[in-house]
């Protein structure tokens, strides 16, 4: 056990370091203490958890592409991060840490905000620093999917939990077998409050699937067959939100899987004050210009080499 009088002692050295900025010299001579004492000091109440050093990595964005995109597609914002080397997974964490930042411009307090499961979303929220936003909500757009542990388990839980807020869940799996069992589920009383809920969120932030198989989420999650995404690509879709798939003109298609998921209707999301839409390499360029064109989402968080597809695509 640490002494009172210790701890004491272990606060004031940290409150001159941090609060006062002052030197481990400097406080030597105030605490009538060597320097090396300090040291010990300042690592000792690391230690014991009194301080908590957080290391915030410099993201440099791309101001001029990020201004194209905003201008060309009409958005309320863009930032584009310059494509590294590493691999799509280290991609999406960067993007993350930059999503997190414009999160954070637009979370204010008691706002309701609404989340997508997917590995942009769990990216952001796990970079997420902000501060606390007392009175939020934070919603989930979509039920309970098998494939959480992968793609970020208890989002909105983990979120609520760093700024005070509440979470919101749909008691409700996200994929059900037919569309008969799912407009059942979706008209139950617990369900249908949580998804009015997600509806009048005036904040989203969402990630985008792919239609390529080699970054489909539910064909890696094995939600589909790769018979069934190739059906879905010759129907029109270039990308899905919370498992509802759309063309490219961001227009909901006609398929059976959109109506097995218990999840907001994109016409409920189009209706949202702002929407950050989180997507990482070309592969997401198709699935990012039709929720743009259908007004699905209207700030844009993604790297160079989707900016430039995206903005060489949309002139022819």
């Amino acid at each position: 056990m640490v002494s009172q009088e210790r701890l004491n002692q272990l606060t004031e050295v940290l409150h001159l370091y941090y609060e006062q900025n002052l030197n481990q010299k400097e406080i030597s001579k105030i605490m009538n203490v060597s320097v090396s004492t300090v040291s010990r000091m300042l690592k000792e109440a690391q230690e014991l958890g009194m301080v908590e050093i957080i290391i915030k990595y410099p993201y440099a964005t791309i101001p001029s592409l990020a201004k194209e995109l905003k201008a060309k597609f009409n958005l309320k914002d863009a930032y584009v991060l310059p494509t590294t080397g590493a691999t799509y997974y280290d991609l999406v964490q960067s993007l993350g840490q930059v999503a997190a930042v414009v999160l954070d411009n637009y979370f204010k307090e008691k706002s309701t905000l609404g989340i997508s499961l997917g590995l942009s979303v769990a990216a952001t929220i796990r970079a997420y620093n902000g501060g606390q936003k007392k009175g939020s909500r934070i919603v989930r757009f979509q039920g309970a999917a098998d494939f959480e542990i992968m793609e970020g388990t208890n989002l909105a839980q983990v979120l609520a939990e760093k700024v005070n807020g509440r979470a919101m869940v749909v008691p409700a799996p996200w994929l059900l077998p037919t569309p008969e069992v799912c407009e059942a589920l979706i008209n139950e009383p617990a369900v249908k409050r949580y998804l009015t809920m997600a509806e009048e969120a005036n904040l989203g932030l969402v990630g985008m699937g792919s239609m390529d198989p080699s970054h489909s989420t539910i064909l890696r999650n094995q939600l589909i067959t790769l018979k069934e995404l190739n059906e879905f690509r010759a129907a029109g879709a270039v990308g899905e939100i919370c498992g509802k798939h759309y063309d490219r003109n961001g227009q909901i298609l006609d398929l059976e899987f959109n109506k097995r998921t218990v999840s907001i209707q994109l016409t409920d999301l189009a209706r949202i004050e702002t929407v950050i839409g989180v997507a990482a390499s070309i592969y997401k360029v198709d699935p990012l210009l039709g929720a743009i064109r259908g007004g699905l989402i209207n700030v844009v968080i993604t790297d160079s080499d989707a900016a430039r597809a995206m903005l060489a695509r949309n002139n022819h």
